[in-house]
């Protein structure tokens, strides 16, 4: 889509976007995983997600996933070729500082002109083609990749948990089985599920030692809350 064409969806905080859906998903460019969109997004990251579309002519539905970046001024849209160019930027970033290959990526396909395409494939239905280019990484490629180490598996243990004002009064805390009262704080447990990340929910009085080892400017969703709820959370950290 060109850029003249914007979807704006949301509202920027600091560095992330407040931004919710319903089926979707952005790619942590630090980790390479694939967080399910909750409450907000990292501005710079790419965002994939999914409608189900019925289609007549096969009598039945499909699924039809639609890609674009955060913005400081919400969501703009993009084609999957547009988004794998993003990708490949921040891969090469990731490479250098990691000195090794993102999580589910492989080499794909080398070609005769010095690129390399390389196969990231967060889940086994998504799958992405980033090109790597001797502009790119300032050199050969195939030299550039040779020198890297096996792909560095983050530890799944390793996911940040998440905070967020609850959306309705239909949660239950995974502690104490009792719902979770709409606009309460809730804590997110991330939970893997398809290679994708989601969560169960706490209350944070039923969580209060697992606040008090966390850094909260590392919890998804944090630096989006306002102050009374950010002091809230410190109150119970601090016990």
């Amino acid at each position: 889509m060109p850029s003249s064409n914007l979807v704006l969806r949301g509202l920027v905080l600091t560095d992330w976007l407040e931004y919710t859906s319903d089926w979707g998903y952005w790619i942590n460019p630090d980790t390479f995983f694939t967080p399910r969109i909750k409450k907000a997004i990292r501005v710079g990251a790419i965002v994939f997600e999914k409608n189900r579309e019925f289609v007549e002519d096969l009598g039945r539905e499909i699924i039809i996933t639609t890609y674009g970046i955060a913005k400081s001024h919400g969501i703009e849209e993009m084609d999957k070729r547009d988004a794998s160019k993003v990708l490949a930027k921040q891969m090469f970033e990731y490479m250098q500082s990691k000195n090794a290959y993102p999580p589910k990526t492989s080499v794909k396909k080398v070609f005769a002109n010095g690129n390399v395409d390389l196969a990231y494939e967060p889940s086994e239905y998504d799958k992405f083609t980033v090109r790597f280019t001797p502009a790119l990484v300032g050199g050969n490629v195939e030299d550039f990749l040779d020198a890297l180490g096996d792909s560095q598996e983050v530890s799944r243990d390793d996911t940040p948990w998440m905070v967020e004002p609850a959306k309705s009064s239909r949660s239950t805390c995974k502690t104490c089985n009792q719902k979770i009262d709409k606009d309460s704080l809730r804590l997110g447990e991330p939970i893997w599920f398809e290679d994708h990340v989601t969560y169960h929910w706490h209350h944070l009085k039923c969580q209060t030692r697992q606040l008090r080892w966390m850094d909260l400017d590392n919890l998804e969703g944090f630096s989006v809350l306002s102050d009374a709820q950010k002091n809230e959370l410190q109150k119970l950290k601090s016990g």
